[in-house]
């Protein structure tokens, strides 16, 4: 008798413990629990690194393209299976080497992204943004195009409703056809896509 009470009592501590268990597995990662998914606001900048040029920086003019900085802010919903949906608006702070004072791609970005294991503090993130594309000097417009991005990286949960990212995305813009008047290049008018690289972090509020 003394041994079934205590088969019968640890069996009642099994299933206690396997509870809170159970309710942590439904929870979104990074927000309250019984919720399918959160809304989420951040930003992000980083390194933006010229990979081909030849559509914006023809061959014997200065190019206009050069190494630079992005700055971005966003939102998004995510559910709990890792699927995000958003849009966004980002603009690249560009080396132009004296034609221009400074180049400034602006672009307005649908979002599509994917967190794999998102239960896990640290996860993987596959991200993928396209949308319409305003380029010229400083924050005037001299082209217009269209811009598109993959990006691989991770995210990190520094507490329940803070989440901090880090990625590598390759970015391809097309811009219309235009000329720079300071040295009267024709330029968007040879090559299919201009190629960037970019370095990223950034940090996302989720409400």
């Amino acid at each position: 008798m003394p041994t079934r009470a205590a088969a019968l009592g640890l069996c009642v501590l099994c299933l206690a413990a396997l509870q809170p268990l159970s309710a942590a597995a439904d929870e979104l990662t990074g927000g309250p629990p019984s919720r399918t998914g959160v809304i989420a606001i951040g930003a992000e900048t980083g390194l933006i690194i010229p990979v081909s040029t030849k559509r914006l920086c023809p061959p014997d003019y200065a190019c206009i393209a050069d190494i630079g900085w992005a700055v971005d802010v966003g939102f998004s919903y995510r559910w709990a299976n890792g699927i995000g949906l958003g849009f966004g608006y980002e603009l690249w702070l560009l080396t132009a080497n004296g034609v221009y004072e400074m180049t400034v791609p602006q672009t307005f970005l649908a979002l599509l992204q994917y967190s794999f294991l998102p239960r896990r503090t640290i996860h993987p993130l596959l991200r993928l943004r396209g949308g319409f594309l305003v380029l010229g000097p400083s924050f005037r417009v001299a082209t217009i195009g269209g811009a598109a991005e993959i990006g691989i990286g991770a995210e990190v949960e520094l507490s329940s409703d803070t989440v901090f990212s880090f990625l590598l995305t390759g970015n391809l813009l097309r811009t219309q056809p235009f000329t720079t008047r300071a040295d009267g290049a024709n330029r968007a008018v040879e090559g299919a896509l201009d190629a960037f690289l970019g370095l990223r972090v950034g940090i996302n509020f989720l409400l």
